[in-house]
C-alpha cells in the first residue's frame, strides 16, 4: 500500500522476532510467495500462511467458551490470491495473511504494510500472526485492543534494537512501521466478529448480494491517508472498528486489501455484480492475469493486491467436494 502515513493499530501475542525460521507450510508455498492455497478446505487445527514466517511463534489453540456440541458446518477457504505491485518481486509484496482453524472456530487476518515506512512487511506479518496465534481469550481481544497491542509493540522495539542498521536506516525505522488490518472469526454457533483499521476490507455476501461492507462502505472513502496501526502509536490513540453478525450456510466472506476492495465497491456503485467475476477466478495465474488487465485499464491502482474468500458450507457438502 502506497500512502502518506497516518495511524493504524496492532495486535499482540507472545512473539519472538527472528531473522528467519522455517515454516512447516513452506512446501505448499506458492511461487508468488503470498496467498495461493487455492480451493482447499481448512483442516482442523490447520494453519495457512501467506509467507514464510520471520518469527518463532507460540501456536496454542485458544480455549473456547461456546457449547461443545457437534457443529455441522465448515468454513472453507476457497480463494487465497496475492499479486505484488507491477515492477516488484513477490518478496517485496507487503500484503500478509494467515488463516488458522481452532475447531470449531476459524481465525483469519489480513494486513497491508504502508510502503513509506521501514520494515512494513515484517510489521504486517507480526500483526497477523499475533492475532491468529494469540493465547488470549477472544473476549479480551474484542473488549480492549490494548491487551494485544502493547505486548506486540514492546517486543517489536526489542527486536528493532537488535538489528544492525546504518544511522540513516535506524533513524527512519525509529519513526515506526505502519499497516492496515482486517480480521474475521467464525464461531461454533455461526456467529462472527471482525476487527479493522484502515482500508483493507471485509465483504459479507449472501445469495450474491452484499450484506455488509466493513470498515468502508463506498469507494470515495479510499485515499492515500488511511488509518494505520503503528509500532510507536499509543494504544489509547488507536481507533479499532469492530462488527459482528450471524452467518448462514452459503454465505461468502471476502477479505481484500485496498486496491481490490475499492474496485468491488465501484462495481456495486455502478450497478455491476463483482461477485460473479470473483467466483470465476479459480487459480493464482488467472488472478494475476485479471489484476494486470485491470491495472492496464486503470480500473485499479498499481498496488499489492490480495483477495481471500471463505464460504460457510454444510459438512456433507464439503466432504462431497473434497
Amino acid at each position: 500500500m502506497t500512502l502518506n502515513l497516518l495511524i493504524k493499530l496492532p495486535i499482540a501475542t507472545d512473539i519472538v522476532f527472528r531473522s528467519f525460521c522455517n515454516n512447516s507450510f513452506s512446501g505448499s508455498h506458492s511461487q508468488y510467495g503470498a496467498a495461493n492455497f487455492g480451493f482447499k478446505s481448512i483442516s482442523t487445527t490447520t494453519r495457512k500462511y501467506s509467507d514464510r514466517s520471520l518469527y518463532n511463534l507460540s501456536a496454542n489453540a485458544e480455549p473456547q467458551t461456546l457449547e461443545s456440541k457437534k457443529s455441522h458446518f465448515d468454513v472453507d477457504l476457497i480463494q487465497s490470491f496475492s499479486v505484488q505491485k507491477a515492477g516488484n518481486a513477490i518478496v517485496e509484496c507487503e500484503d500478509i495473511w494467515n488463516c488458522v482453524k481452532h475447531n470449531p472456530m476459524v481465525s483469519v487476518a489480513l494486513s497491508d504494510g504502508a510502503t513509506e515506512s521501514s520494515f512494513t512487511r515484517e510489521w504486517a506479518r507480526a500483526l497477523v500472526m499475533a492475532f491468529t496465534d494469540r493465547q488470549l481469550p477472544w473476549q479480551e481481544i474484542y473488549a480492549c485492543a490494548t491487551t494485544w497491542l502493547l505486548p506486540l509493540q514492546t517486543t517489536w522495539q526489542q527486536w528493532l534494537g537488535q538489528q544492525d542498521l546504518s544511522w540513516f536506516a535506524k533513524r527512519k525505522a525509529g519513526e515506526g512501521a505502519f499497516a492496515t488490518f482486517v480480521s474475521l472469526e467464525v464461531f461454533a454457533d455461526l456467529s462472527w466478529k471482525s476487527l479493522a483499521v484502515g482500508d483493507s476490507c471485509l465483504f459479507v455476501v449472501r445469495d450474491c448480494t452484499l450484506q455488509k461492507s466493513f470498515p468502508l462502505q463506498n469507494s470515495h472513502e479510499f485515499n492515500n491517508r488511511p488509518r494505520l496501526i503503528g509500532t510507536n502509536v499509543k494504544a489509547a490513540n488507536i481507533n479499532i472498528s469492530q462488527i459482528h453478525g450471524v452467518a448462514k450456510f452459503g454465505d461468502h466472506f471476502y477479505l481484500a486489501t485496498d486496491a481490490i476492495a475499492c474496485w468491488i465497491l465501484k462495481q456495486i456503485e455502478a450497478n455491476q455484480d463483482p461477485w460473479v467475476k470473483l467466483e470465476q477466478i479459480r487459480t493464482q495465474d488467472l488472478f494475476a492475469k485479471w489484476v494486470t488487465e485491470l491495472r492496464d485499464r486503470h480500473e485499479i491502482a498499481n498496488d499489492d493486491t490480495t483477495l481471500l474468500c471463505l464460504k460457510i458450507q454444510d459438512e456433507t457438502e464439503v466432504h462431497c467436494e473434497s
